[in-house]
């Protein structure tokens, strides 16, 4: 189930990626930097805001849902929990505007930004519901839609008036309408619709998680509007168009693995069974890292061509730099986030992974107040890749006061050696441009599955030899 399960689930997710990956290279195309960079800036308000004050709820839900799935106040309760965190932003967002503290030209963005927050927000716990209910198809329908709603929504928007407010109301209302493909009915609001007990242990496990994502926001969007702040409004778009691609491939697919391996050692955690449980989180750690590893360094080794296929002119030869970077933080990152942040979440002590993430807060933004001056976007980019290597390590050993998770030291031996084949022969292929571009994503593909196949990485070739062993035992019987 978790291959499977995951196969859909990444392939959502991929295609989630592509279709974003063409919206960054039109939006390039019709927004110059400095207006791009303003949509950046209602990006930043997204992420910000929705890691904050939402992705706690979405995470508490998928920890308690498979040993109440078959209460009707479940559902009704997370709702009822999700529309009082809109109305407290809303508030908290009015205040601010009348105290004056959102001004300027970036305050049309920042309203903006709220929006695509709150519609943001919504999808993703709509869609924790579907992985919840292991519905990967309904899962791979509403990214699928999404994906082009937003796709037309922002980049019509921006040819239509090449304004970045625009563009990002666009890529909201694009991202609420791929939210109804949910498929929800039957929901109910009200104080009889409300499970006190269960909201109150769903926010007394998940405000440690929302302190906890307090910093890594700050490690993430935080630098972003660190860019703005030190350097220029078409630094940030610099910064956001390779952010963007980055995160539209690596952590859409890390999602995908996480989504569907985190659900099944819920699951397996529930039964009581340790040696399931851990059984099953070793599959997990192994698939992770057998995907990202590669895909990451494949971004890495193919940065030029990246740059040059999907972004517009003026923003080829920053995003070839920061690329390379990108890809290596948000390697740590996505291995921490899907694999090494659950031992706080399935051993109910998430007040611990705050101090991983606010040590790698630390390290990210003091890093990048003192390199953004000195090297631009691209010391932004260095900042996160050391934190988020930091925080790897210190979320391993702090997890082991959680719930110990065990190590794939097989796996990583495996995929190291892919890697490093994978690396020698793209390396080796000649040229700039479309075609020696897609050489070196072929050349890198085939390499890492043969080696992979070869070390029978992810049990491939003994799967393999079961399947076409299959038809000659039936015969010979």
């Amino acid at each position: 189930m978790l291959i499977r399960h995951s196969f859909i689930y990444i392939l959502a997710r991929l295609l989630t990626g592509v279709f974003g990956m063409a919206t960054t290279a039109l939006l390039t195309r019709l927004l110059d930097p400095d207006r791009y960079g303003l949509y950046g800036l209602s990006l930043v308000v997204m992420s910000f805001g929705a890691t904050i004050g939402f992705d706690w709820l979405g995470l508490s839900f998928m920890r308690f849902y498979q040993s109440r799935k078959d209460d009707p106040l479940v559902i009704s309760t997370i709702l009822q929990l999700f529309l009082g965190v809109v109305v407290v932003t809303a508030g908290l967002a009015a205040l601010a505007g009348a105290a004056g503290v959102i001004n300027g030209r970036e305050a049309p963005m920042i309203c903006a930004g709220l929006l695509l927050m709150w519609s943001f927000s919504w999808f993703e716990l709509a869609a924790r519901f579907r992985v919840a209910d292991f519905n990967p198809l309904r899962y791979f329908g509403m990214n699928l839609g999404r994906a082009l709603f937003v796709l037309l929504g922002a980049c019509v928007a921006a040819w239509m008036t090449s304004d970045p407010v625009w563009t990002a109301i666009g890529t909201a209302a694009g991202t609420a309408a791929g939210a109804t493909l949910g498929g929800f009915r039957g929901w109910r609001l009200g104080p009889r619709y409300l499970d006190r007990a269960l909201a109150r242990a769903v926010l007394v496990f998940g405000l440690p998680l929302a302190a906890s994502n307090v910093m890594s926001a700050l490690s993430d969007s935080g630098i972003r509007a660190l860019v703005e702040a030190l350097d220029s409004a078409a630094a940030l778009g610099l910064y956001t168009a390779a952010y963007l691609l980055v995160q539209n491939t690596l952590t859409v697919v890390a999602s995908g693995v996480g989504s569907a391996g985190y659900a099944l050692a819920v699951r397996a955690v529930e039964t009581g069974d340790a040696g399931a449980a851990r059984l099953q989180l070793l599959n997990n750690g192994t698939l992770l890292l057998a995907v990202m590893a590669p895909a990451a360094l494949g971004m890495m080794l193919t940065a030029d061509g990246i740059a040059t296929t999907l972004v517009g002119h003026q923003y080829v030869a920053e995003v070839t730099r920061l690329t390379p970077w990108m890809a290596a933080g948000t390697f740590f990152g996505t291995i921490r986030g899907n694999f090494m942040d659950h031992a706080f979440q399935l051993g109910h002590k998430s007040h611990l992974q705050i101090w991983v993430t606010a040590a790698a807060a630390v390290w990210a933004v003091g890093l990048s107040v003192w390199l953004i001056p000195r090297q631009g976007p691209i010391g932004a980019a260095i900042a996160m890749t050391v934190a988020m290597a930091f925080s790897c390590v210190h979320a391993w050993f702090a997890g082991r006061r959680a719930y110990p998770l065990p190590f794939p030291g097989a796996a990583i031996a495996k995929v190291s050696l892919a890697c490093a084949v994978m690396a020698a022969l793209v390396l080796v292929v000649p040229g700039r441009g479309l075609f020696p571009f897609i050489a070196r994503v072929v050349v890198g593909g085939l390499s890492y599955g043969t080696v992979a196949l070869a070390t029978d990485l992810l049990d491939l070739r003994s799967t393999l030899l079961r399947k076409l062993a299959g038809p000659w035992q039936r015969g010979a019987s």
